[in-house]
């Protein structure tokens, strides 16, 4: 019998994959999540090169002042920078048995290194100074400069990260019943939890357009390159998701159950029930009333690995579930029932839509045709998912759903309609 498990810090993936100990107490979700982003910027850079090549867009003048002396805001700037960073990585070298424990706790705490502060202010602060010294002119001049969309990759990748961060968190505690009752208890320790993925892309999404406008880059064609990084961004996220086991699981699957020693197997008729009963604190505090626990039956074909339809997220980075006997750590909660593994089915729908995308990109003949059709396979895919996944349930106009829910819909309606809207506009052009 095999234990498929989470693993929430890379520490404990890269010993699981490799048998060496390595104490590395990098969130598994937060390291996804980084690559995630650095494959969406590589990639757009790629795209917007691309067609930038093939005339689609176009590079604007700006006048920019070259030779300028040594400027002090700019040095108390990064001599501050220094100063966070080696107070923090001077007290995790000190104490690192401590910020192992919990990683974020450490971070956010008041805890540091004076003497790492004052090594960190002074490095950062010298080397700013010293980039600006070599760049100095006897006498500054003001050049004019051709500015590529790609070149300004780094830029909006900056702003959609920050904003969408910042919606997903918005969208989250409008979401969850006292989710802003909850922040306010602890910002800093809820900020980083709870994220809803259509309140960061609503946000961001505003944010580069507004960016790329004021830069003068076709929002359309951005959005046409954007597209594809977008949905394998997305994609790589989910990886971090399943891996560490962060919440975004579906509603329990009852033709499995969870063994005492966290394994996994076929589930008796009244399995579920019995569980159900056996652990009532559990799921009346998880769902707010024992007749609210979400759940479905499928058995997968026997040909199958059982982890696609089954998977109970042993050692889950939010301690969630029931204790596991013997277990000794910060992660040792493993769910009562198995769930269905929602994260691995929009890994695989992630990677089909971006194949779709990556052929057509070169076919679709008008501009945003490309972008209407990946908003519109978002909203499929989250809708499908929604179907499978816990989350809260909203009512209006008289609908209950799911705020994805209702959010996917008019996704699929404004794509349909928008790719209408520009094709009929392309032949119009053309006529």
């Amino acid at each position: 019998m095999t234990i498929l498990r989470a693993y929430a810090t890379l520490g404990e993936l890269i010993s699981h994959l490799t048998g060496a100990h390595i104490n590395l107490p990098i969130f598994s979700f937060g390291f996804f999540v980084a690559i995630a982003f650095l494959v969406a910027a590589w990639l757009l850079s790629k795209e917007l090169a691309r067609k930038e090549q093939e005339g689609l867009l176009h590079p604007i003048p700006e006048k920019q002042v070259v030779g300028l002396p040594p400027k002090p805001a700019e040095i108390i700037l990064n001599a501050a920078i220094g100063f966070v960073l080696g107070f923090k990585v001077g007290a995790i070298i000190a104490d690192y048995a401590t910020f192992s424990a919990n990683p974020q706790a450490f971070v956010f705490s008041a805890e540091g290194s004076w003497l790492g502060g004052i090594m960190g202010l002074v490095l950062l602060g010298w080397l700013k100074y010293q980039e600006r010294k070599k760049q100095q002119l006897p006498r500054p001049e003001e050049r004019t400069v051709q500015v590529y969309p790609h070149q300004r990759v780094g830029d909006i990748v900056v702003i959609a990260a920050v904003t969408g961060i910042l919606g997903a968190k918005i969208f989250s505690n409008f979401e969850e019943p006292g989710g802003w009752q909850q922040f306010w208890q602890d910002p800093m320790g809820n900020f980083f939890s709870g994220l809803t993925i259509y309140g960061g892309l609503l946000l961001g999404a505003a944010s580069v357009i507004w960016f790329a406008s004021r830069k003068k880059i076709s929002v359309l064609h951005l959005g046409d390159a954007v597209a594809p990084a977008l949905i394998l961004a997305y994609g790589i996220g989910r990886i971090g998701c399943q891996v560490a086991g962060d919440g975004d699981w579906g509603i329990y699957n009852t033709a499995y159950m969870t063994m005492e020693d966290a394994g996994i197997q076929h589930a008796e008729p009244g399995n579920f029930d019995s569980v159900v009963a056996m652990y009532p604190r559990y799921f009346d505090y998880s769902f707010k009333g024992m007749e609210e626990v979400p759940h479905g039956q499928f058995k997968g074909p026997d040909f199958l690995p059982r982890f696609l339809f089954a998977q109970n997220y042993a050692h889950n980075v939010n301690g969630d579930g029931l204790p596991i006997p013997g277990c000794e750590g910060p992660f040792c909660a493993v769910l009562p029932v198995p769930v269905f593994p929602t994260p691995l089915y929009e890994i695989l729908m992630s990677l089909a839509i971006f194949g779709v995308l990556w052929v057509l990109r070169r076919r679709m003949r008008f501009a945003g045709g490309l972008f209407a059709l990946y908003i519109f396979f978002n909203g499929l895919e989250r809708f499908w998912i929604e179907k499978i996944r816990v989350n809260n349930v909203l009512e209006f106009a008289g609908i209950r759903a799911t705020q994805a829910e209702f959010i996917s819909v008019g996704f699929m309606l404004f794509g349909l309609a928008f790719m209408a809207f520009l094709w009929q506009r392309s032949r119009n052009r053309t006529v």
